[in-house]
């Protein structure tokens, strides 16, 4: 199957999940469905074995998250954290124009510390015996958004883009699971937290592959 048709597969799974699958009960098709998005983005991506490695991981982070329990929502953590971490490398290995440090850089820098440091002190008191590895992933996940900012052209779009988009998606996971006390999360909370997390991983896809 080409690059292109794989895209297809994904976005076709991808809507079905954010229309029909967002607020259901977990279930096995529920897992396949979104575990399988992002597995075909990182079949996608294996002409860049370590971006299909960060998008492979991603796809075990969701099958996790897709689950239930501490001890999935633990998995998923130490999935999503290595697949940062990956793109990390990635960001190591991508030659092209470099970028030179701009203001809106540096505001941008600036502002996922903030928000991350932001999340820190809200989700301190909130995350019980999950404090640690939460706050550790907090700043996994800053330090990938900041390294996107010097992304050499002509991957720095699309791969800042998918960055940013991957902390809101982040950040709106942390407020729902932790945040959220005695009302019940608002009905667009899911749908948003899919569509930004997806594009996100749709942007490193065809981003650092040069897909499209």
């Amino acid at each position: 199957m080409s690059q292109i048709a794989l895209l297809f597969a994904s976005t076709a799974l991808a809507l079905f999940y954010l229309v029909f699958m967002t607020r259901s009960a977990p279930s096995a098709l529920r897992s396949a469905i979104k575990t399988g998005s992002i597995a075909l983005l990182a079949l996608a991506a294996l002409p860049v074995p370590l971006l299909a490695l960060a998008l492979g991981l991603g796809a075990l982070g969701d099958l996790a998250l897709s689950r239930n329990g501490e001890r999935a929502f633990l998995a998923g953590i130490a999935a999503f954290a290595a697949a940062h971490l990956a793109y990390l490398a990635v960001f190591l290995t991508l030659a092209g124009e470099p970028v030179l440090t701009a203001g809106w850089q540096i505001s941008a820098g600036l502002g996922v510390t903030t928000v991350s440091l932001l999340m820190v002190r809200l989700l301190w008191p909130k995350s019980g015996s999950l404090r640690w590895p939460v706050l550790g992933y907090v700043g996994i996940i800053a330090v990938m958004a900041i390294n996107s900012l010097l992304v050499p052209e002509p991957y720095a779009r699309p791969v800042i883009a998918a960055a940013f988009l991957f902390v809101l998606s982040d950040s709106l996971i942390a407020t729902e699971r932790f945040l959220i006390e005695a009302a019940p999360a608002p009905r667009w909370l899911q749908p948003a937290i899919w569509l930004t997390y997806w594009l996100a991983q749709f942007f490193f896809c065809i981003g650092i592959a040069q897909i499209l």
